[in-house]
C-alpha cells in the first residue's frame, strides 16, 4: 500500500496531454452523475428528476426516462445501446437509447462560448417505458452499477444499505443471480471496481476496510482495513497501462488498483 496523500510532485503525469476543458452546457438541474459511452459520442446524465443522453457530436439534449427519484448512478452497457440508471428509490432502470426521444438544443454554437441554461424537459413528457425501459430493485438507493464487457447482459449494483449483487438483464423477473456479503454502508455514495479480467470486485466499506470478492462464486478472497478513510473513488487499471515504469507505481505485480478518498490516493497492489 502506497500512501500519496504527501505526495505533490505529479511530473510523472502530463496533464496537459489530455486537452483542454470544454464547457458543453448548464443545466437547470441537478446533476448527480454522468457517464460516457465507449466511443466517446455520447454522455448520460443522471439529474433529480430522470435521465437525459447528450449528443456530444450535435451538441444536443434528449430526455431518456423520467421519475420522481434521483438518479444517483450511471453506466453504459459496453455495446452502447443500454444505459444503466440507479435511483435513490432502489430502482434500476434499463434504457434503450436507440429508441426515439425528443431532442433539445444545447444552445452551443461553439465550445465555451455559451451560457445559457439548458432545461430538462418538463414531467409531463416521459419516454416510451414499455418499449425503451426495464427495472429491477434493490433494498436501497443505488450508489454504483459497472457493466460486464465478458457478457452483455451482467452487470454489478451496489446500494446504499450495504448491498452487492450480480444481474442478469435477461432474467430481472427473478432477481439477482449473485450477491456479495459483508460490505458496511448506511448512506455513503462508494464505488465498486472490476479488476481487468472481470474476475474479481473491490469496494472499499465506511469501516475503512477493503474488500474483495469472487464475482463467480461470491466468496470475500480478501479483507483488510487499510486507512482511516472512506475510499470515495476506486479505479482497476487495465494491465500494462502503467504511469510510469521506472517509477513505485510499476504494475509488473500480479494486480493494482487505485483508491481515492478525501485524505488522499492510496494504490494497493498484490506481490
Amino acid at each position: 500500500m502506497i500512501d500519496l496523500s504527501l505526495t505533490t510532485d505529479l511530473a510523472m503525469v502530463s496533464l496537459n496531454a489530455y486537452g483542454k476543458i470544454e464547457r458543453l452546457g448548464s443545466y437547470n438541474r441537478t446533476v448527480w452523475t454522468a457517464d460516457c459511452s465507449s466511443d466517446g459520442t455520447q454522455v448520460a446524465l443522471g439529474a433529480n428528476n430522470g435521465a437525459a443522453l447528450l449528443n456530444l457530436e450535435k451538441r444536443s439534449l434528449s430526455w431518456m426516462y423520467h421519475c420522481k427519484s434521483d438518479v444517483l448512478s450511471q453506466q453504459f452497457m459496453h455495446s452502447g445501446n443500454v444505459v444503466l440508471c440507479g435511483l435513490r428509490n432502489g430502482s434500476i432502470v434499463a434504457i434503450d437509447v436507440r429508441q426515439r426521444h425528443r431532442n433539445f438544443p444545447t444552445g452551443l454554437a461553439s465550445p465555451g462560448t455559451a451560457r445559457r441554461t439548458v432545461p430538462m424537459l418538463p414531467a409531463t413528457h416521459q419516454a416510451d417505458k414499455a418499449k425503451s425501459t426495464r427495472a429491477i430493485s434493490m433494498s436501497s438507493a443505488v450508489c454504483s452499477l459497472v457493466a460486464l464487457s465478458s457478457d452483455e447482459n451482467y452487470f454489478l449494483g451496489s446500494s446504499m444499505d450495504g448491498s452487492i449483487k450480480l444481474f442478469d438483464l435477461r432474467l430481472i423477473q427473478k432477481g439477482a443471480v449473485q450477491s456479495y456479503v459483508g460490505h458496511v454502508n448506511s448512506h455513503t455514495h462508494l464505488p465498486l471496481a472490476v479488476d481487468p479480467s472481470e474476475t474479481l470486485l473491490m469496494s472499499g466499506g465506511e469501516d475503512s476496510t477493503v474488500r474483495i470478492w469472487s464475482i463467480k462464486t461470491g466468496e470475500q478472497v480478501f479483507e483488510k482495513r487499510v486507512a482511516d478513510t472512506l475510499f470515495t473513488a476506486l479505479c482497476w487499471p487495465e494491465s500494462g497501462l502503467d504511469v510510469d515504469r521506472s517509477s513505485l507505481f510499476d504494475l509488473r505485480h500480479s494486480w493494482g488498483a487505485w483508491m481515492g478518498s478525501r485524505d488522499g490516493l492510496y494504490y494497493m497492489h498484490g506481490t
